[in-house]
């Protein structure tokens, strides 16, 4: 059991392109926005992220990971070149980079929602800039 958790591990890592300190970054991010009650959420609901985009304590939460992680200003508006910094930092092709940025940094109708739908399109997307729960 000890080699197939750790083959998972390995497994795990080497598909992944975002650095180790980006993922430990993002976890603790993570931690920080679950720690404050205002922003916790149930990772059952962040795990199936995707059925639960107009739930308001996902988009609470997203709101939160976005801000700390530098993509997002608190009021709403997407920081463009750092969403473009941090896709570059998983994607190396600067065409597909500006494509996914593009695609993906689009102001919704509140910041929950813009926070929300730019998540989903990095998981989508299979950019992998994001924390794994």
């Amino acid at each position: 059991m000890k080699s197939f958790n750790e083959l998972i591990c390995i497994l795990y890592f080497w598909g992944s392109n975002l650095s180790q300190h980006d993922r430990q970054f993002l976890r603790q991010v993570h931690e920080s926005c679950q720690h404050d009650p205002k922003t916790y959420c149930d990772e059952h609901k962040l795990r199936n992220l995707q059925h639960n985009i107009n739930d308001r304590q996902v988009g609470i939460h997203m709101k939160c990971m976005a801000v700390k992680a530098g993509l997002m200003k608190h009021h709403g508006d997407l920081d463009i070149t750092i969403i473009k910094i941090k896709i570059s930092s998983v994607i190396h092709d600067q065409g597909k980079v500006n494509k996914y940025v593009h695609k993906c940094a689009h102001k919704a109708e509140y910041p929950e929602k813009t926070a929300n739908m730019l998540w989903l399109c990095f998981i989508q997307n299979g950019i992998d800039y994001y924390h794994r729960l």
